[in-house]
């Protein structure tokens, strides 16, 4: 999935479990500062705020009709994936929020948000 010009994420610093140590320190560093978005694999959007980090999960059909479990299910993937990660391990201490959005031409919607925090297992 692209994040070119017009997206929502063009600026955000994309990273995976094969990031190197300077791309994971340097995406650590963002989030602790909330100073940027990191964006992993493509598909999760992490957003540091100082009172919380929004974790978007980019639905990669966003035409499908979807109801409520399959966002949930989208959502706890998604948090287990970032659990996993490298990326993981390296998020500041604060309360994480999770919703799924749609990154299309007109920037982002917000498509579902879940109904109560999920934090990485």
């Amino acid at each position: 999935m692209a994040h070119g010009p017009g997206s929502g994420y063009e600026q955000a610093l994309v990273v995976d479990d094969a990031s190197s140590e300077r791309q994971l320190s340097l995406a650590a560093d963002l989030l602790e500062t909330c100073k940027g978005i990191v964006l992993l694999d493509g598909l999760i959007a992490v957003r540091p705020g100082p009172g919380e980090i929004r974790c978007e999960v980019i639905d990669p059909d966003p035409s499908a009709h979807r109801c409520a479990e399959e966002f949930k299910v989208m959502v706890e993937n998604a948090a287990r994936r970032l659990a996993a990660s490298t990326l993981g391990s390296r998020l500041p201490e604060r309360p994480v929020r999770w919703l799924v959005v749609e990154d299309g031409e007109s920037g982002l919607v917000e498509l579902w948000t879940a109904p109560a925090r999920v934090n990485p297992e």
